[in-house]
């Protein structure tokens, strides 16, 4: 069974009490630390409510998040077309032997 580990994170300015597998508790602090860093570029760069930074975080996060989604999809489709090309090769050297 996972080893859990109680830490507490805070996000603009609000702490938060999380329960975590052990072993995820670096990747939840430096996610902690990308949302602060990008809530102080949005606080320099325009006046907003408090909420607004963090829907325009969970925007950019999300954007990111779909981006490297979508560029595993299309590598998962180009290794397909690979294997499809090599089958392809396969069968037409058969067919001249």
């Amino acid at each position: 069974m996972p080893q859990t580990r109680k830490i507490t994170v805070k996000i603009a300015g609000k702490e938060y009490a999380m329960t975590i597998p052990q072993e995820e508790e670096e990747k939840y602090r430096r996610a902690a630390r990308d949302i602060n860093s990008l809530i102080s570029s949005y606080r320099s760069t325009f006046a907003a409510e408090p909420e607004d930074y963090l829907a325009m975080a969970a925007m950019q996060m999300a954007v990111i998040k779909v981006g490297l989604e979508m560029d595993r999809t299309l590598t998962d489709q180009m290794n397909t077309i690979e294997e499809i090309n090599d089958q392809i090769d396969h069968y037409l050297n058969d067919l001249k032997e």
